[in-house]
């Protein structure tokens, strides 16, 4: 049913003796023709699944569904065995030093989070949101004749990210609110997920719904780098879980009420800026530790181009 977004693989010795439904049709590689390391790559290869994707029926992305017959139908690079094994020897010895760098960089990012966690939670001085934050909207009325950025929120405290240029005239809203830098921003919709975040500069005079109430946050009261690690915490991610009012857990609502009586960790001014020093240090280097992340994953599509056109 998802063979076209990659749902293909080679049998691990682990799952040796499992059991699937009648929806996952397997075969057996023959030895006579292809190498089972080969044959194993060759499912991870992005542009196979396009061919999947392009022999799919059903109607609906969730219902397509490639048969087996359509499966057995494709055309593969397919070398003799002795260059399958080369290509096979030469992927495995790049592809697990790029498995273990992934790993490495898993656990770095875990250390992080069990670092933030071990600054944040054992501080004693605890005040509500509402302490920290006010309320302050900047509606905008919908122009037909304009285009608006437009913004949205990753769960689990991963920060805005950038939407499609909208037309006014392509919009149900009557109107937006804009966002600017420094204010504390959440989903009303998915806050009990942790969609929360603090603007950063780049995101400023962008346009979000009004599901994503928007707060300054008092100088006075709260530091502005701290409140973004603050954003970023499963500690508080976790305390809005049970915050969420309506049916459903895809329609459960997080009102400004509740997010403003959540209790948080709240020191001193000259305290949040000294855990908030310490947790920018961490985070420049998780975000470094990503962006080397996003190139060993196109080094490794790369490579698997290159594999299968006979440039390996």
């Amino acid at each position: 049913m998802k063979a076209f977004e990659g749902a293909i693989s080679l049998i691990p010795e682990r799952l040796d003796g499992y059991y699937a439904s009648p929806e996952f049709p397997t075969f057996e590689v023959s030895n006579r023709e292809a190498d089972v390391r080969y044959v194993k790559f060759l499912c991870s290869w992005p542009t196979f699944w396009r061919k999947l994707q392009g022999e799919s029926k059903g109607i609906g992305a969730r219902r397509e569904r490639v048969s087996a017959q359509k499966l057995l139908e494709i055309e593969v690079p397919l070398p003799d065995l002795a260059e399958q094994c080369r290509v096979a020897d030469k992927l495995d010895a790049t592809m697990s030093r790029i498995a273990q760098f992934a790993t490495l960089r898993e656990h770095s990012s875990q250390l992080a989070q069990q670092h933030r966690d071990s600054l944040l939670r054992p501080i004693e001085e605890l005040a509500p949101l509402s302490a920290a934050l006010r309320p302050s909207s900047d509606f905008v009325d919908v122009d037909p004749d304009e285009d608006y950025r437009t913004a949205g929120i990753l769960n689990r405290g991963r920060g805005l990210f950038h939407r499609p240029v909208n037309s006014g005239s392509d919009t149900k809203y009557p109107r937006y609110n804009r966002l600017h830098a420094g204010q504390f921003v959440y989903s009303k919709l998915f806050g009990w997920e942790g969609s929360l975040a603090v603007v950063p500069a780049e995101f400023e005079g962008v346009h979000v719904s009004h599901e994503f109430p928007t707060f300054d946050i008092d100088p006075s009261v709260a530091d502005v780098e701290y409140m973004s690690h603050l954003a970023r915490w499963p500690g508080l991610h976790d305390a809005l879980k049970d915050k969420g009012t309506g049916m459903g857990a895809r329609r459960q609502r997080v009102n400004v009420d509740r997010l403003l009586a959540t209790t948080v960790p709240l020191p001193s001014l000259a305290e949040q800026r000294r855990v908030a020093r310490q947790l920018s240090m961490v985070r420049q280097t998780t975000e470094a530790g990503a962006e080397q992340l996003a190139q060993v994953a196109a080094l490794r599509s790369a490579l698997l181009n290159a594999a299968f056109s006979g440039q390996l």
